[in-house]
């Protein structure tokens, strides 16, 4: 398998290409809006296609067509990333940006870019080239993120050993005290929001507010015609904001 020409495929997947059998073979090309009249841009070998369908990147949608998995996006991520940043870009986009140290000393340094998915948000237009979104239904997006971050910040997987003995000393007591009561605060408010939502709602809520996937991608997932996913995403956000 040629690495380099199978990346190339799978960034064009996720700019909204498409993988079709190409022509009577056995083989698969990549063709911008499903057009098999032009030539595909990029060729790739059916066993190619097996391998990548069985490591998780690639699933069929139906006969002769595939599309990019969860995994698969997660994996053009990691390809597109500076060396040292493949993991750490597959979860948010790594930007640079000026940082005081500990001397006082400003420095450019690479991080998250935590308000890319409200500029992609707020970017979004309607048919006139207005704000998709209100104000009332970002803000609804804002609360959103602002509670699903408190309530993953500072969660340890498993045991910490390395934390101080709680309980030790008042002080310290009361500040992981408050510190856990603000983390379950978060996660309450964040679960019984999306608990009022209808399923597909909850799910387009959560993938394009929480978990930042592209409205293409989310679409092919779950088999929708074009740009109803922005329409559901629409609904979701207004439900949101008259009762969160």
């Amino acid at each position: 398998m040629s690495e380099r020409r199978v990346a190339r495929a799978l960034a064009r997947l996720a700019s909204g290409d498409a993988l079709l059998r190409d022509g009577a073979g056995p083989d698969y090309g990549v063709f911008t809006k499903r057009d098999r009249r032009r030539r595909a841009l990029l060729r790739l070998r059916a066993s190619e296609v097996r391998e990548l369908e069985a490591e998780g990147v690639l699933e069929a949608c139906s006969e002769g067509t595939f599309v990019l998995t969860k995994a698969g996006f997660a994996r053009v991520e990691r390809d597109g990333a500076e060396p040292g940043e493949a993991f750490l870009a597959q979860h948010r986009a790594v930007v640079v940006r000026d940082a005081i140290d500990e001397s006082g000393v400003i420095r450019r340094v690479r991080g998250f870019d935590a308000d890319a998915p409200m500029r992609r948000l707020a970017a979004l237009k309607g048919p006139q080239g207005e704000p998709w979104l209100s104000q009332a239904e970002l803000s609804a997006a804002g609360k959103l993120r602002s509670d699903w971050a408190a309530g993953e910040l500072g969660l340890v997987r498993g045991s910490d050993w390395t934390a101080p003995p709680i309980g030790t000393t008042r002080g310290l007591g009361n500040v992981h005290d408050a510190a856990m009561a603000r983390r379950c605060d978060a996660r309450r408010r964040l679960s019984d929001a999306l608990a009022r939502l209808a399923g597909p709602l909850r799910r387009v809520v959560e993938r394009l507010c929480l978990y930042e996937e592209g409205l293409e991608a989310l679409e092919r997932s779950e088999g929708w015609p074009a740009r109803s996913a922005k329409l559901a995403l629409k609904l979701g956000l207004a439900q949101l904001a008259t009762n969160y």
